[in-house]
């Protein structure tokens, strides 16, 4: 297994990488783990000399080590898709340098801008105080406008047109089930009945797209920085995909992302949210699609709680989060029976 160095090992590696890559001097400071997540490693990364911009300023360093929940891992998708954004009224990070090569690092990374603001998290208790009402109103406002404008991108002649694969508005539903299906086969350590009952279903119900679209795959509160009332970038984009724009709708609607609320994302009313999202993206919502999408958002939950299982009992993380997220295989495989029983 190959180790990520240490923090001042890492910084050293860091300056130096950075400065054949531009060409000057780049000097790194005391770099800073980001508490948060067991996948891909997020550091602050404090610079001196980057060319056109010579104060110190902080850039981000991801690492996939491979001893992460979703190895082994690439940086190309992640990147792909933040170099067709740019320009886009998509707020994202800049991405700059980025390799699979893990004799640099230790692990495939990539580099990008560090933005501005807080995350608004969506697990909170039920008797805990919401968002103040017009705050959450104007980040839901946002929130929707922002993923509409995600989905209307063209991506077709951008780099993540390289991750397109044949995929068609026809096909997109299935692609995506049977992705998850074979991780679910590297993942589970004891067969789960309900899981491949649940495979079944979606393969025979697979909807049509209404057309191919960038899908962000992880897009909720927690996975946005806001600031001063504006969201100010959407983040982790290790899950993005082509396919149908109708999997962000399931995902960001499931109830584990509401916060003990009834709205979506714990920021939007449901009739508003979808109303609003078919308004700015020119297509009308398909509640039987959403349907479709929300089953499969809690498969793929399932399938995430088995890696993070497997990780654990295999001794590639010692998190202790990742078997008490193992333990809500079950939770999430019964929610998804239940979608499923109430599908129309």
């Amino acid at each position: 297994m190959k180790l990520v160095p240490d923090d001042t090992e890492l910084a050293a590696r860091v300056a130096a990488y950075l400065s054949a890559q531009t060409g000057h001097t780049v000097q790194v400071g005391a770099v800073r783990r980001f508490p948060v997540g067991f996948s891909w490693l997020t550091y602050a990364v404090p610079v001196t000399g980057l060319p056109g911009r010579e104060e110190a300023h902080e850039l981000i360093l991801r690492l996939g080590p491979d001893h992460g929940l979703f190895a082994p891992y690439s940086a190309a998708p992640q990147v792909l898709a933040m170099q067709s954004l740019e320009g886009s009224a998509v707020p994202l990070p800049r991405a700059y340098w980025s390799s699979d090569d893990a004799s640099i690092f230790g692990a495939p990374f990539m580099f990008c801008e560090k933005v501005s603001g807080d995350a608004v998290v969506p697990w909170v208790s039920a008797n805990e105080p919401g968002l103040e009402d017009g705050y959450r109103r104007r980040l839901a406002e946002q929130f929707i406008d922002v993923l509409a404008a995600l989905h209307r991108v063209q991506w077709q002649g951008k780099p993540i047109a390289a991750m397109a694969h044949g995929i068609t508005a026809e096909n997109a539903a299935l692609q995506n089930v049977e992705y998850w299906e074979t991780q679910i086969g590297r993942w589970a350590m004891r067969p789960y009945p309900l899981a491949e009952w649940g495979i079944r279903w979606l393969k025979a119900h697979c909807p049509v797209a209404p057309h191919v679209a960038i899908v962000h795959g992880d897009y909720r509160t927690g996975n946005f920085l806001g600031q001063g009332g504006q969201i100010t970038s959407i983040l982790d984009w290790e899950l993005v995909h082509l396919g149908d724009p109708h999997e962000d709708l399931g995902w960001a609607s499931l109830p584990m992302y509401m916060g003990g609320s009834k709205l979506i994302s714990r920021l939007a009313e449901p009739e508003m949210f979808y109303a609003r999202y078919s308004e700015k993206v020119g297509f009308p919502v398909s509640m039987a699609s959403v349907r479709c999408y929300q089953a499969l958002s809690l498969l793929k939950l399932a399938a995430t709680h088995m890696a993070a299982a497997r990780c654990f009992e295999e001794g590639r993380f010692n998190d202790m989060r990742m078997p008490a997220t193992g333990s809500q295989i079950a939770t999430c495989l019964r929610q998804m029976a239940k979608t499923i029983d109430t599908a129309p």
